[in-house]
């Protein structure tokens, strides 16, 4: 995003479903502006406060959480999905195939400038590594929970058109399938690399 863009920003509100329908991203401003974005041309998605250090806080305004599913780039028919609260890729057919996987792109919970992925049928619960799995659980304060379920959003590792996810407390390590499961993982080789890359694509 311009630097131009974000100087003053006091509210950003991220529409839905639509913008990643047309590959846009549109943010309106509290005085009305609109700009579009490709999001092709984004690098990550960054929200920061600006309310100065030590300022009285005030009740978190409500903003419309970006709603997206995310493509697997090599198994281009599979998409990430929450089954039986274990993060898997499949094929979606059914309408609790669709409904399990729709996720928010929210600020990260342990970090605002990088983003957590909470379910949209299952609200409270986000998508977390554990022992190196990617798990769907309920939130629960935990500073823990916070960096498990905080990643940082990158030009994907086999598309930079895509995106691949790092996590945000075992750097160097990002979402992959393997079997169609997944997990946290490293590598360098082709097959890594395709298998950590994904497509953020409207919801079905």
């Amino acid at each position: 995003m311009k630097k131009s863009v974000l100087a003053g920003l006091c509210l950003l509100i991220i529409s839905g479903t639509s913008v990643f329908a047309q590959d846009k991203m549109v943010i309106t401003f509290r005085d009305g502006q609109v700009q579009i974005f490709d999001t092709d041309s984004i690098l990550k998605i960054e929200f920061r406060s600006t309310q100065p250090s030590g300022a009285t806080s005030k009740p978190a305004e409500k903003t419309q959480a970006t709603i997206v599913s995310l493509q697997s780039y090599n198994y281009k028919t599979h998409f990430v999905r929450h089954a039986n609260y274990l993060g898997e890729i499949t094929p979606i057919s059914s309408e609790q195939d669709k409904k399990d996987s729709a996720f928010k792109i929210v600020p990260g919970l342990a970090d605002s400038r990088y983003i957590s992925f909470e379910s949209v049928n299952f609200p409270g619960y986000y998508l977390r590594h554990q022992s190196f799995r990617i798990k769907l659980q309920r939130f629960d304060g935990s500073q823990l929970f916070k960096e498990d379920a905080t990643f940082i959003m990158l030009p994907g590792l086999a598309d930079y058109s895509w995106k691949s996810f790092e996590s945000f407390n075992y750097p160097g390590l990002y979402i992959r399938h393997s079997h169609f499961h997944l997990y946290i993982d490293k590598g360098t080789d082709s097959l890594f690399k395709q298998d950590a890359t994904f497509k953020l694509a409207p919801t079905h």
